[in-house]
């Protein structure tokens, strides 16, 4: 993996920048969000700022808006604030911090064969921070924390979750849930530092009436709980997480893996493939009894639980970090606390309102990376030749792989509209095999020994004539039948036959 790239403000300790991913400044505009995904309290007030909205905006990236921007927030967000603290029936959750950052999470990696129970989970997406402040950056990386930190930091959180309304095609109210992680030691925390609120990301497609993230923090939280269940099952662990009934978050998905594996399914029984077929098969299948029951489907809200029940069975859970990280998460009060000089520190005074930051000089281009190809770096720094393959979390959908190019197709030369003009005036010649007749003579029938003329074929109807052509066409007699004689014309002087009957 490439080193890491020095940036202007240090992340928390346990964060590892990505090298070619640019650090980019972190806009703050109230009018460019598009949902909201939390609301907090500072304690003690930044400058006078006591509540913070963390927002999305229309590419799904974090935005940190202060409180006194509420009106300038569209009005569907707006909205979506007050739905939240009506619902919920509480204040916003105050945090004693004095300076936190904002993780989007987007994919997790277990590795494989990592010694202890509580073993380390890598978590990779987009942080941002410090806030608050006029310095935030937002890079990509990877944040390292425990299996421990996940659950607690989703199952103690769930009270604050932000509520959505609900809608006809969700069973329960939808809501956006968030974790409270180390992001550094625990004396760094004592001091409010290094607190990462973290949030599963949600893809594009799906953010149309809110940033709803039940499914993907159930697969999250199935992820970590299936993982220490089989470490329960392989070394004497906890009974209780040995023999406990693991749900998934999604029965369809469970079926196809379990058909990608050689299963076929029947009802609630998963049973293998026969390799041999015939009668021989079939007996092998009974006497193995290999059968599966496919596990139930479960909400969120039942992970959520089942996380908090399993926290005390890891051994030596809470931690020293665990333990100073829950001290600065206090309950609402309803009047917002304001600074004062007995919060300060002997000797300091109250920090000046920052002043706004210089307009930011032009970056060097760099090279583009994608979505997701940056996290190839680290997914690679930890893979070891031979070894077990660690299990990955993808919370958006794979990036499908860029198709072929085409072979450009020669460019044909297209001809002058000009030149059409004298294409379609030039007359298509008769076949060679086809022998000319010429013209009969006025007033006398066509000889036995000339043959009559085949029929002309109807114009294609595609090509039209020019409209000046026309007058030409119109002008020009239309030969008789050649089964019609023609009469002969009248000669100079002579009345025609037709006016001797009105002479009569």
């Amino acid at each position: 993996m490439r080193q890491p790239v020095a940036a202007s403000v240090s992340p928390p300790r346990y964060f590892v920048p990505h090298a070619a991913s640019p650090v980019e400044a972190v806009p703050c505009d109230a009018a460019e969000v598009v949902h909201a995904v939390d609301a907090f309290r500072l304690d003690p007030a930044y400058l006078g700022e006591s509540e913070w909205f963390v927002c999305t905006d229309v590419v799904g990236q974090l935005q940190v808006i202060p409180g006194s921007e509420r009106a300038r927030l569209p009005a569907s967000v707006q909205a979506q604030l007050a739905l939240h603290e009506v619902a919920s029936g509480r204040l916003p959750r105050r945090l004693a911090a004095t300076e936190l950052y904002f993780f989007s999470i987007e994919l997790v990696e277990h590795p494989a064969d990592a010694e202890g129970f509580n073993d380390p989970v890598y978590l990779y997406g987009t942080l941002s921070g410090p806030w608050p402040g006029p310095n935030a950056q937002r890079m990509k990386g990877q944040l390292t924390v425990t299996r421990g930190d996940v659950l607690a930091g989703f199952a103690h959180a769930t009270p604050d979750a932000f509520q959505y309304v609900k809608d006809a095609e969700s069973r329960d109210a939808p809501r956006a849930y968030h974790a409270l992680l180390p992001g550094d030691r625990a004396d760094q925390l004592a001091q409010g530092k290094g607190l990462v609120l973290a949030w599963p990301a949600v893809a594009a497609e799906l953010q149309a009436h809110n940033v709803a993230n039940g499914a993907q923090v159930a697969s999250v939280l199935h992820a970590v709980l299936a993982q220490l269940q089989a470490d329960a099952r392989a070394n004497q662990g906890p009974a209780a997480l040995a023999s406990l009934e693991l749900p998934v978050p999604s029965r369809a998905m469970a079926i196809a893996d379990l058909e990608l594996k050689g299963y076929e399914v029947k009802g609630d029984i998963a049973t293998p493939r026969p390799t041999k077929g015939g009668l021989v098969g079939k007996l092998a299948g009974w006497i193995q009894d290999t059968s599966v029951r496919v596990p139930r489907e479960a909400p969120p809200p039942e992970f959520l639980e089942l996380a908090r029940r399993v926290l005390p069975m890891l051994p030596g859970w809470p931690t020293e970090t665990e333990r100073t990280l829950r001290t600065h998460v206090l309950a609402g009060t309803q009047s917002p606390s304001r600074p004062s000089s007995n919060t300060l520190p002997p000797g300091t005074t109250a920090p000046r309102a920052p002043t706004p930051p210089p307009s930011l000089p032009p970056r060097l281009q760099t090279r583009p990376v994608g979505s997701s190809e940056w996290m190839v770096d680290f997914l690679d720094a930890h893979d070891k030749p031979g070894g077990a393959q660690p299990h990955i979390t993808r919370l958006q959908p794979k990036p499908e792989p860029r198709p072929a190019p085409k072979p450009k197709p020669k460019p044909q030369v297209a001809k002058a509209s000009w030149k059409m003009d004298f294409v379609k005036a030039t007359p298509t010649p008769p076949a060679p095999t086809q022998r000319e007749t010429s013209p009969a003579t006025p007033g006398k029938q066509p000889g036995p020994s000339q043959p009559k003329p085949e029929p002309r074929p109807a114009p294609k109807p595609q090509v039209a004539k020019a409209t000046w052509k026309m007058d030409f066409v119109k002008a020009t007699p239309t030969p008789p039948a050649p089964s019609q004689q023609e009469k002969s014309p009248a000669a100079p002087g002579k009345k025609p036959d037709w006016m001797r009957d009105f002479e009569d």
